[in-house]
């Protein structure tokens, strides 16, 4: 099993890494591979609903989700984290 993780968070180690590592932990005990993607500090473009995806298998947006969309793909799990101000 693995858990695809994405931290938003633009502070590389700060309390979303924290509370990350928390659950990777856990999850390491119970044997469950885990993966962490920052993508706080990337360029990611809103889904505007074209339907290029579904078209041609990739975003018309040439930016970070056409790399990670593999990623997503070959998880069973996803943690999605964010900080809150």
């Amino acid at each position: 099993m693995k858990v695809l993780i994405i931290n938003g968070s633009p502070r590389v180690n700060g309390n979303t890494s924290i509370a990350l590592a928390e659950m990777e932990k856990v999850f390491a005990q119970e044997g469950i591979e885990t993966e962490v993607v920052q993508i706080g500090q990337k360029d990611i473009r809103g889904c505007i609903a074209c339907g290029h995806c579904y078209e041609a298998g990739k975003c018309v947006f040439d930016d970070i989700v056409n790399e990670y969309a593999p990623k997503f793909e070959a998880c069973d799990g996803l943690v999605v984290a964010s900080p809150v101000y």
